[in-house]
């Protein structure tokens, strides 16, 4: 019988080390809900046929402030021989969608069930959990949220979770969290990229958004999580294709599980593929709150009647209602016709069907040019709309938005953010090996030589102070795309620079909006030409300390060293 143990919530020293945080007895708190581990589910990593009708991915909701959530972290094989990761409840939900309110505790026991494997690298004390990463390690970061990185919170620095053992989080959400749409998924660094093109992944919602955006209320909504996997075509052939003029997709794309099944036949370049279905009522709107849960694609979302672009509202971008920080409530919707959503980015529209049934209706994503260096992201149909009077999937209880009473009076998370003195300017930028066998996140003035591969060991690129407002120029000097993420605050996106110069075209929407995700389109190469940057500001006016990281969400980028960290301190223990 397997030995199995309890990994606590945090080793001596790393509490010493962040003694006083508020977030640590949310932490502990949540560690004597239950200490029990959470058994295996049978036949685990279940997945859906090609074509198939979108459902509403299985939901919990908190109750009196607290969710309390069992997950069992299991692998399988497909059919056609990939790799499966899944989270599962102990009867037997897949990664279910995790509702809480602003100010609510997500309790989550963690027990991981896959097979036990050497050891790949030894992580330097404190930690928390394990001490060394194995082939099979695992943890959960709960992307997006403004919570702590504290140890038995959002922490994926140190935190380790290997083969039969158990681990405890108690992930406390400000009362100022902004309502909307975040997600959830493994985040050791090295094995990122596997188990979530494996499929282990969830969504959180943030309940409320109707009290902030009263134009949602009352609509049916579709939560629709796009997941990346490998192609049946990579798994059939003994090699990769040659590179060419031929849109060999990189990965496919599958939506709540639906494949497509991306096959290309490459002396004709044709790609074959089978989308989703979705139903809609006739002229019927809905409230879409979409996730690019991508390991590595980008997506450039377009809703096409008749292959004509239509036009849609933007209510939320990475969780934040749009406009909704700073002036006049409710903040104005954003009308778009398209939208580029890099990996672990979400936006929430507002969706339109057409009235009639000889409208063809599907939502795309169109051919994304990476850089000479990049993946191939062609353009691809992710599901066509099913007009009926009838609704034909299966009505979910998180199908529709409660009725709004009144605007939403909590504090704003970055409220009067454009009113605070920049404390700190500072340039960051991604580089990397022309082979791709390495990658960079460099912050000038960093306490070790640039071009320096992350490892959990390495000292923060960056340390600020709480209460810190910092401007960050963020450059691309890579022949291919990147994609900036912040962990635990939102940053607002001041502009988008020297795009064009490349050939790409900056996504408008994000101007003067939070976010925590944004696209770098690829550099040319040529020396005259000028890195594509953006400017941002980055707000650190929260509670919480400890260790932010930063890196490229494209996840096989970060796995191979496209990371750093961010130590946040107390004013008064800066300037060690």
């Amino acid at each position: 019988m397997k030995t199995r143990s309890v990994v606590g919530l945090c080793s001596f020293a790393f509490a010493a080390l962040l003694e006083g945080s508020p977030a640590i007895a949310f932490a502990q708190d949540a560690g004597v809900t239950s200490m029990a581990e959470v058994p295996p589910v049978a036949n685990p990593c279940g997945r859906a046929a090609a074509g198939g009708l979108i459902q509403q991915p299985p939901a919990l909701f908190s109750s009196h402030g607290v969710l309390n959530v069992r997950f069992s972290y299991q692998t399988a094989t497909d059919k056609y021989g990939r790799t499966l990761y899944c989270l599962m409840t102990p009867d037997g939900l897949e990664e279910p969608t995790l509702h809480v309110n602003p100010g609510d505790t997500l309790n989550v026991t963690l027990t991981n069930n896959t097979p036990a494997s050497p050891i790949a690298e030894k992580f330097n004390p404190p930690n928390c959990g394990a001490d060394s990463m194995t082939g099979t390690s695992t943890n959960i970061h709960y992307h997006g949220t403004n919570t702590s990185p504290a140890c038995g919170a959002d922490n994926v620095v140190k935190a380790l979770v290997n083969s039969g053992q158990t681990f405890h989080y108690g992930v406390a959400f400000p009362r100022s969290e902004p309502t909307g749409l975040y997600w959830y998924h493994g985040h050791v660094h090295g094995l990122s990229e596997a188990s979530v093109q494996g499929g282990a992944s969830g969504l959180i919602v943030v309940d409320g958004i109707e009290n902030m955006q009263p134009a949602v209320s009352g609509l049916r909504q579709r939560f629709l999580v796009v997941r990346d996997q490998p192609t049946t075509q990579q798994l059939k052939e003994t090699s990769p294709p040659v590179p060419g003029p031929v849109e060999v997709p990189n990965l496919d794309l599958s939506t709540n599980y639906i494949p497509e099944n991306a096959f290309t036949t490459t002396s004709t370049g044709v790609t074959t593929f089978t989308p989703a279905v979705l139903d809609m009522k006739p002229a019927e709107t809905q409230f879409w709150r979409i996730c690019n849960c991508t390991s590595d694609t980008i997506l450039d979302l377009q809703l096409l009647f008749n292959g004509a672009p239509q036009r849609f509202e933007i209510v939320a971008i990475d969780g934040v209602p749009v406009n909704s920080q700073d002036g006049v409530q409710p903040g104005q919707l954003l009308p778009a016709t398209h939208f580029v959503l890099p990996p672990a980015s979400r936006v929430e529209i507002l969706a339109k069907a057409p009235s009639s049934q000889s409208e063809q209706a599907q939502l795309v994503t169109n051919y994304v040019n990476t850089g000479p260096l990049g993946d191939e992201d062609p353009t691809r149909t992710l599901f066509t709309v099913n007009l009926s009077n009838t609704q034909l999937s299966a009505a979910a209880p998180d199908d529709f938005v409660p009725q709004s009473v009144a605007l939403n009076k909590r504090p704003r998370m970055f409220g009067g953010l454009d009113d605070e003195a920049v404390t700190q300017y500072r340039t960051l930028y991604f580089s990397e090996k022309s082979d791709g066998s390495a990658f960079f996140m460099n912050v000038l003035g960093q306490p070790y030589p640039l071009d320096t591969v992350f490892n959990n060991n390495n000292a923060p690129a960056i340390v600020t102070t709480q209460g810190s407002v910092e401007r960050w120029t963020i450059q691309n000097r890579a022949q291919e795309n990147h994609e900036f993420h912040l962990h635990q605050v939102h940053f607002k996106v001041i502009s988008q620079d020297n795009f064009e110069a490349n050939g790409t075209k900056p996504e408008q929407a994000l101007n003067g909006q939070f976010a925590d995700m944004i696209q770098l389109p690829a550099w040319s190469g040529d020396p005259k030409t000028p890195f594509p940057d953006v400017q941002v500001v980055a707000d650190f006016r929260g509670a919480d300390i400890g260790d932010f990281v930063l890196h490229c969400h494209i996840l096989g980028h970060e796995d191979l060293g496209m990371m750093a960290i961010v130590e946040v301190t107390r004013p008064e223990t800066s300037g060690r």
